[in-house]
């Protein structure tokens, strides 16, 4: 099946952040084909969803964009540079890629506020330095009042809002998301959507968002569905767009 390269419609005086060639990933030995030859392009300050039902292959292809796992074949490049075979893969992430999970990922044992410190131990910065931004991104997503409250005590929105501070917390220049709603009501999952919307729109920032949603994929501009492993479409979020059930 033929796949489309990039964005029909995108907006091309945006230079390329990612690109993504011929990619193939591998489990159990060979058995199990979870990507089988994706191509696809995202340029700076797009907000992309990837779209797909149970073993689509969209989560392989998130974990694969944010160097957690590495291609059997293909390339993926950062801004022009390969980053397939990365000799340190998580400096690369420190520097430049946030993440946010449907399992939220917070340290049990830390408070909101140490939580979103974590990401900027790596980077050396003073204690009253680390303190001040973490308070200021725990501002913006609205958990100002929950700051000394451990994981424990914070409902599933309130644990997300933290989580999205703490994946800006290293001003990354990717936001990647994989089911951030999945463990969410529907009204934490609109308000969580409409957060990172508004982190998009502010910070002009790119992010992928997984998701097997398609009210949830809809808030981005453009969905890319994926089937077996493969794309199978790629059009703006307001075009029609094939069932993934």
């Amino acid at each position: 099946m033929s796949q489309p390269s990039s964005h029909p419609l995108a907006n091309d005086t945006k230079p390329v952040l990612l690109e993504v060639v011929d990619v193939h990933r591998e489990f159990d030995a060979g058995h199990v084909l979870a990507l089988r030859g994706v191509s696809l392009t995202i340029r700076e300050g797009e907000f992309v969803a990837i779209i797909g039902s149970s073993g689509s292959g969209k989560s392989t292809l998130l974990a694969l964009l944010g160097t957690l796992d590495t291609a059997d074949q293909g390339e993926i490049r950062f801004r022009g540079e390969s980053i397939t075979k990365l000799k340190d893969p998580a400096n690369f992430r420190s520097q430049n890629i946030g993440f946010i999970f449907q399992a939220f990922h917070l340290m049990p044992t830390l408070t909101a506020l140490e939580n979103v410190q974590v990401p900027m131990f790596e980077m050396g910065w003073p204690v009253r330095e680390r303190q001040r931004k973490a308070r200021e991104l725990l501002q913006a997503v609205g958990m100002e009042h929950r700051l000394d409250h451990l994981p424990s005590k914070l409902s599933g929105g309130e644990r997300q809002r933290v989580a999205i501070a703490r994946s800006l917390a290293n001003d990354p220049h990717i936001l990647l998301a994989d089911e951030p709603t999945g463990n969410l009501d529907s009204r934490n999952s609109h308000q969580i959507m409409e957060l990172l919307q508004r982190v998009h729109r502010e910070k002009g920032m790119t992010m992928i968002l997984v998701t097997h949603d398609m009210h949830v994929a809809r808030t981005a501009d453009r969905i890319i569905t994926m089937r077996d492993g493969l794309v199978v479409s790629d059009e703006p979020s307001h075009h029609s767009v094939e069932s993934v059930a």
